[in-house]
């Protein structure tokens, strides 16, 4: 997203096509630990936590208890039972006891989820691996227009509440997880919340906030992504995260000085977060272009370049980051444009990179409320972007990188409210979300809390009253994700 009202000045023509373009676990698992470790989804029971099944050269895990004293890890090392997950979680540590870590495990329980005294992650500690991550986050979530917003006039606590929407609570995150949502993801922009080059320290009090939210989700059971997002948007007004230079050129001076404070920033938000377990997940960057027309070879090799360094800085920082799952972005997300010119980085840490792609199309429908019907036979729809198309483009994503074992998300995707146009709206999300997943894709819903019809009003959860704004749209979703049935067979308007 960028700005305030996200996708306003993004086109709403046929010929550019924008196609917009998850692993802390305090005690859950994304179904791998370490080498030999088979899968284990299970619940623990209350307090101490259940056997999480025996390791093999590393943990499995299980579900975490409900809130109490966290599991212990016993008998760590090679070979270990671990309780509760191989980490001695509870989920968050909500009104738990640190767990002890003896030998080979940690503690990550305690209140609100701190890492507790122990020792370094051991043999116990889970692994994510990003095939089995994606599916497991089933359908997904975006906090949008929150600890995104930019607005440099607002301090640190206030920004969060500086483009309507209220103050992210714990309340919200539980309804968020109750309306079926396995994964949400909190953008996160960092413009005016850090100090000058070359440290570009982040500010404590925005990166505790931020870590606030973070638990707030983690502690519900669901994964979580956190980014780097308005930072590269377009016509965001402190906007560092630039290909070109102030006279629209690639440099090497430019290029030099945005990988710099990236990398800096990347090595603060890592290190900050390394003790959680799989189920946080980190993402490079958000929508990055230059502007909406074809990109040039060099802004794919800029893209790709960042995403690089982005994997090998969060790498360095070992602990848990050596082997958490990534989410990498094609340019501007956009899935043609991603399929021209992404080329994966490198990592150390096989099976556990993410590609994001977004989805809007066709734009003039699901953002800007320009056209109000959709679906091929209707009337006043556009002359593209139908049914047709979607399917195209999530089988494009299945056959180039899914089917060759490059697990992917639509990190964002959605369609505005229009008074009196709801059911083409259900449509059109449900249809999309169907594809996504049958194409083996997870979709996330961007929510910006817009409540009103027309442009922007992407609204589904009420964070005023933490209710569904509207439940036959959300029950059209997690149909499409959790039923069986033809993507010819989704109900028409």
């Amino acid at each position: 997203m960028k700005g305030r009202v996200s996708h306003v000045s993004k086109p709403r023509f046929e010929s550019v096509r924008v196609l917009f373009a998850a692993t802390a676990v305090l005690g859950l698992g994304c179904g791998s630990s370490a080498t030999g470790a088979t899968e284990n989804s299970s619940a623990g029971s209350a307090g101490a936590g259940a056997i999480g099944g025996a390791n093999a050269a590393g943990g499995n895990t299980s579900l975490a208890g409900a809130p109490g004293v966290a599991g212990a890890a016993v008998s760590g090392g090679a070979g270990t039972v671990t309780s509760t997950g191989g980490m001695a979680t509870n989920s968050g540590g909500v009104s738990g006891v640190a767990g002890a870590a003896p030998t080979g495990g940690t503690s990550a329980g305690g209140a609100g989820g701190v890492p507790a005294t122990g020792g370094a992650p051991g043999n116990g500690a889970t692994v994510c691996v990003a095939k089995t991550a994606v599916a497991n986050m089933k359908l997904g979530w975006n906090l949008g227009n929150s600890l995104d917003a930019s607005d440099a006039s607002k301090s640190d606590t206030a920004v969060e509440a500086a483009w309507g929407n209220p103050v992210v609570t714990a309340e919200l995150m539980k309804a968020v997880s109750a309306a079926g949502f396995g994964a949400v993801r909190i953008p996160v922009t960092w413009i005016g919340r850090f100090g000058a080059a070359p440290n570009y320290t982040i500010s404590p009090t925005f990166i505790n906030r931020v870590e606030q939210v973070v638990k707030y989700a983690l502690d519900t059971g669901m994964y979580v992504i956190i980014n780097i997002h308005h930072d590269g948007g377009n016509n965001v007004t402190g906007r560092w995260l630039s290909l070109v230079d102030g006279s629209g050129q690639v440099t090497t001076a430019n290029s030099s000085a945005v990988a710099a404070q990236f990398k800096a920033l990347w090595t603060q938000i890592a290190t900050r977060f390394g003790a959680y377990g799989e189920h946080l997940v980190f993402e490079s960057m958000n929508e990055v272009m230059v502007d909406y027309g074809t990109p040039k070879p060099e802004y794919y090799t800029q893209i790709n370049s960042l995403n690089q360094a982005f994997v090998d800085t969060v790498r360095a920082t070992g602990g848990n980051n050596a082997t958490r799952c990534l989410v990498v972005p094609g340019y501007n997300t956009n899935i043609d444009y991603t399929v021209a010119g992404f080329t994966a980085p490198n990592d150390t840490s096989a099976g556990k990179l993410i590609l994001s792609d977004h989805f809007y199309d066709p734009y003039s429908f699901a953002g800007s409320g320009e056209t109000h019907t959709w679906g091929t036979g209707n009337p006043g729809i556009d002359s593209w972007g139908q049914e047709d198309w979607v399917k195209a483009q999530t089988a494009k994503l299945k056959s180039t990188y899914v089917d060759k074992g490059l697990p992917v998300i639509l990190g964002e995707y959605g369609a505005v409210n229009q008074t009196g146009y709801e059911n083409y709206r259900r449509y059109y999300t449900e249809y999309v979300t169907k594809a996504a997943r049958d194409a083996g894709i997870t979709p996330f819903y961007w929510d910006n809390g817009g409540k009103n019809s027309g442009s922007d009003a992407f609204g589904l959860i009420d964070r005023a009253n933490n209710t569904v704004l509207y439940p036959t749209l959300m029950q059209a979703l997690t149909r499409a994700v959790t039923s069986s049935y033809a993507l010819a067979d989704v109900a028409k308007p």
